[in-house]
């Protein structure tokens, strides 16, 4: 029977001539069929059966409006339809997610909602950097014969692989004969493009072209602002260039504004780790120590820290020896670099006589500024002390060693944390297998609970006729996205009292179900998330993590305690 055979014998009442009733039916078909169209496209994309989800997928349409013109009232027609519509993108999404994820999708929806915006932008060649001048303008790709042609196209080679596999930093430097790209993604380093003395110095001059700054002046350290753009994704990048007998030096920060907009939601903080670490920004009291080793994330969790206070009820200040954010409602003060020990117990001292409820310090060196910190935390304030270290105990035995007296070391201390950043397995490319019981036992991990890990994979991807392909996800880079893994230590009358006596700490640690940052970055590993490679390599970062807590030193209370060394 015809679609017009079913028009006239329908009764009035049943809904099926109202135009006003067919439009939305005609509607959810068009957006129906649009997302069909996207499922097929994504669907070799994510490593999904292209031909077995667009027979599913197609044949759910064709039954739901099947019975859209049998049922007999509208509403459970068009109920109907709305089920199935719904049911065929939340089992594609579902198994798309458990495969590959959905965070790339997120890039996808916007820039398909920039689309409507009818806002012509000049169009970059696919594949290509398209750089911006300082005024924001897309600047046109020179002639083949252009004198600035070389520049232009050292620029894509210095840029197009590592913007396409997402960078956060690019160098261009001089090393041995010319210069060489190196970049960073997920916080571990890649080395890129070669260029010859006369293409890397002609990248760099085009670059700082763009943003406004002297080309001419090779030596004096300049910073500025550029953008560029690939394939659709705009980015912002800030520029610092620099210059010596051995050459020009670039590094671009990419996106610096969002370097570290992290939460603890995002942090990598495991329930338990934030429902503690919550209770301790309600208590608002007391010294709490943060540290990481060098590039694992200590000045994401610092600012994750203070960001989880109210910054518009509570009054926050910080004490920065390198700003690399401003941070809404929290007053910032800047101490250079390489100030003295007095220079430091100066602004500190200022800043306490203020009466903020919340002091953050990036670095202490010196002894009286950490015992200020320590009578400000005891008088009911929360300070938050950054300090380089590769566990908590590490942590706790510096500040213990600066402070010089072990009983006002932890007097007025409440917590110490300590951090690292990884990578995450690629989801679309990780490769099962089976580990080998023996290992098993070394990493402390059950054989009989855990058979199954996970690894980067070995091989190349192949198509159904057998040729490599590029892994779209993680563009051959194995691992797709970062998390943190921490250990957190809470500074209880025990442990008070441990490192008062000089006794090991393993015991009142364990009594507190603390666990270390070795057993956290290993529930990773049983999850699936990440690697046993990548978690041995970043616990060899500033030394490998002790497998159990070394001994306070006995109590002492020099005189004069001497200043550590700068970490």
């Amino acid at each position: 029977m015809g679609f017009d055979h079913v028009l006239a014998a329908a009764p009035v009442g049943g809904g099926y001539i109202s135009t006003l009733r067919i439009i939305p039916a005609l509607v959810l078909l068009a957006v129906w069929a649009r997302l069909l169209t996207w499922a097929d496209k994504d669907a070799p994309a994510a490593h999904l059966p292209r031909i077995t989800f667009n027979l599913a997928n197609i044949s759910g349409m064709m039954v739901a409006y099947a019975l859209f013109f049998l049922l007999p009232t509208f509403w459970l027609s068009f109920g109907v339809l709305l089920v199935v519509a719904g049911a065929e993108s939340g089992v594609y999404l579902t198994i798309r997610r458990k495969n590959v994820g959905l965070e790339d999708l997120d890039k996808q929806f916007k820039a398909w909602l920039k689309s409507f915006k009818g806002k012509k932008e000049v169009k970059a060649v696919a594949g290509t950097v398209q750089v911006f001048s300082k005024e924001g303008k897309a600047l046109p790709v020179p002639d083949e014969e252009s004198p600035d042609r070389a520049a232009y196209d050292a620029v894509q080679k210095s840029l197009t692989e590592p913007l396409k596999k997402g960078t956060q930093q690019v160098d261009i430097a001089p090393e041995g004969e010319g210069l060489v790209v190196k970049y960073v993604v997920d916080n571990f380093p890649y080395r890129g493009a070669e260029l010859d003395r006369t293409a890397g110095a002609a990248a760099i001059s085009y670059l700082k072209w763009a943003a406004g700054l002297a080309v001419e002046d090779k030596r004096k350290p300049q910073t500025g602002m550029l953008k560029v753009n690939l394939d659709g994704t705009k980015v912002e990048m800030r520029m610092q260039t620099a210059g010596n007998t051995a050459g020009e030096y670039m590094r671009l920060l990419v996106d610096p504004k969002k370097r570290q907009d992290y939460t603890l939601d995002t942090l990598g903080l495991t329930d338990a780790q934030k429902t503690l670490l919550t209770d301790s920004i309600k208590d608002c009291a007391g010294v709490v120590l943060v540290s990481a080793p060098k590039g694992h994330g200590l000045t994401s969790l610092f600012y994750g820290i203070l960001k989880a206070h109210d910054a518009f009820l509570q009054h926050i200040q910080t004490i920065e020896r390198d700003q690399e954010q401003d941070l809404e409602g929290i007053t910032q003060n800047k101490l250079p670099p390489a100030a003295t020990g007095a220079e430091e117990l100066k602004l500190v001292s200022w800043v306490i006589s203020q009466e903020p409820d919340i002091l953050g310090v990036s670095k202490v060196e010196d002894a009286k500024s950490a015992a200020a910190l320590l009578a400000y935390g005891k008088s009911g304030k929360r300070a938050y002390v950054c300090m380089r270290a590769s566990s908590t105990f590490e942590a706790l035995e510096q500040w213990r060693k600066l402070v010089g007296d072990n009983r006002l070391a932890t007097e007025s201390l409440k917590m110490v944390i300590n951090g690292r950043v990884l990578r995450r397995l690629c989801l679309a490319c990780k490769e099962a297998f089976n580990p080998d019981p023996a290992v098993l036992r070394k990493l402390n991990l059950n054989p009989e609970k855990v058979t199954t890990l996970f690894r980067a994979r070995e091989t190349a991807l192949r198509d159904q006729k057998g040729q490599p392909v590029l892994c779209e996800f993680c563009q051959e880079m194995r691992y797709k996205g970062r998390t943190g893994a921490f250990e957190m230590l809470v500074v209880d009358d025990e442990i008070r009292q441990a490192v008062e006596a000089g006794r090991p700490l393993t015991q009142a640690f364990r009594k507190q179900r603390g666990r270390y940052l070795q057993e956290e970055l290993l529930a990773l590993v049983e999850k699936g998330d990440t690697s046993v490679q990548e978690v041995q390599r970043v616990l060899k970062v500033g030394g490998d993590a002790p497998a159990a807590p070394a001994p306070a030193a006995p109590a002492a209370r020099p005189s004069a305690p001497k200043r550590p060394a700068a970490t």
